[in-house]
């Protein structure tokens, strides 16, 4: 549900892009996404990720390019029925912590939050209010956009005297795909990410 694509935004210097699809998957939901860190292992039919990696510096905001085609939510859970036949949203969001880094004893990988995707929402999710957040900022767009836009987004810090162990960056086509929820059809494109620096004196 996640490629390569060539439509790249409007003068980058790059040639590939990605693009992710949601759709269903043999009878259930999974949004097109892209996140920084690993697909770890399938539960039943269940998704064990592990976000983020290892990072220590306080960037100021994520700057990047999004292209937008959202489609009707058809794909509901209880507790989100009533977003049945809404507009599906995307969103890109950034957070910044001092988790306690888990090592993949296969693939060697350090990542900092588990996550466990589960159709009735009774999975294990990322909370942006975890008590390990340092800084958390997000970008939601709920219409098609047509041609690439640029987004900013600032990150908002909670505390400036606590040293970040990991970055977590994750890009989704269904706002709440975590829950199986979403609009098949619903593609985002993402293109020329990166970590701003903006300090005053």
């Amino acid at each position: 549900v996640t490629t390569p694509t060539d439509e790249v935004r409007p003068g980058s210097a790059g040639t590939t892009a990605a693009k992710l699809r949601s759709q269903v998957v043999v009878v259930k939901f999974a949004a097109g996404n892209l996140f920084i860190g690993e697909y770890k292992r399938t539960k039943g039919t269940n998704g064990i990720l592990g976000f983020g990696r290892e990072f220590t510096s306080y960037p100021t905001r994520l700057k990047g390019y999004f292209r937008y085609q959202t489609a009707s939510i058809t794909e509901v859970i209880d507790r989100y029925a009533s977003l049945k036949n809404q507009p599906d949203s995307c969103i890109v969001w950034v957070a910044l912590g001092d988790w306690d880094l888990q090592t993949n004893a296969e693939s060697g990988a350090k990542t900092a939050v588990e996550v466990e995707t589960e159709n009735n929402g009774n999975g294990r999710y990322f909370d942006k209010n975890d008590s390990h957040v340092i800084a958390y900022g997000e970008m939601v767009c709920g219409e098609t956009t047509g041609e690439y836009r640029q987004f900013d987004i600032e990150l908002e810090y909670r505390a400036t005297n606590r040293k970040p162990t990991a970055l977590l960056i994750i890009c989704s086509a269904s706002k709440y795909g975590d829950y199986f929820v979403g609009g098949p059809g619903a593609t985002m494109w993402v293109d020329d990410f990166s970590l701003e620096y903006d300090y005053d004196d």
